[in-house]
């Protein structure tokens, strides 16, 4: 039996499946980000926790980090890896001098400093481009970890792309997206904050 459905239903389902891409993305982000710092944790024997504030913001901004690592560094493993986006989070991200010592002692001590070195400098390049789309919103934004607390959107951007493209993202849908992330507690910044962002990238991108 075929079944057909109006332009209106597709339309609908299409929104749907472009909400739960979005909010799966996100919580995707905030576990990934989990993993690395408890597998990190068990190394250095440090409360990581802390952190997992930052969850979706950090996870966005490790995951190129991630992709950049595991396409040009195939022979580490996951603790490795996991022991040099923790160095980069690090950087950005916190400023207890006594956790970040032991992280780097430990990065040296596994022969890992030329490669982390490599990284930094690839997460510095991200870190700019990021900063200057930011700045290009018109979005002010003061201290460098607020900034950063923007990343999550950044494996969102072609999501939101698409959806700017086909025509199914609405207020409604932005509305609705911003109210259940807050409720989740994975991003640091207000629903307020979240809405402007995806409000200006849906603007620029409708410009296109």
């Amino acid at each position: 039996m075929e079944i057909i459905i109006s332009s209106k239903q597709a339309g609908k389902l299409l929104k749907e499946e472009f909400k739960g891409e979005f909010l799966s993305t996100v919580e995707k982000l905030y576990y990934n980000t989990k993993e690395v710092l408890e597998k990190t944790s068990s190394q250095i024997g440090e409360n990581l926790k802390f952190l997992i504030t930052w969850g979706a913001s950090i996870g966005g901004l490790i995951g190129p980090i991630n992709d950049y690592i595991n396409d040009n560094f195939p022979e580490l493993n996951e603790m490795e890896i996991s022991l040099i986006l923790t160095g980069v989070i690090a950087n950005y991200y916190f400023d207890n001098q006594k956790i970040i010592g032991k992280l780097y002692d430990k990065i040296k001590e596994k022969g890992l400093s030329e490669v982390f070195n490599g990284v930094m400098l690839k997460s510095e390049e991200l870190k700019r481009t990021f900063v200057s789309f930011i700045e290009s919103l018109n979005i002010t934004v003061h201290k460098m970890s607020n900034i950063l607390s923007y990343a999550f959107i950044i494996p969102l951007i072609p999501l939101i792309y698409n959806g700017v493209s086909k025509g199914y993202i609405t207020n409604s849908e932005i509305n609705e997206i911003v109210e259940r992330l807050v409720s989740f507690g994975l991003i640091t910044l207000s629903g307020l904050s979240i809405r402007q962002l995806v409000t200006k990238l849906i603007k620029r991108f409708s410009s296109k």
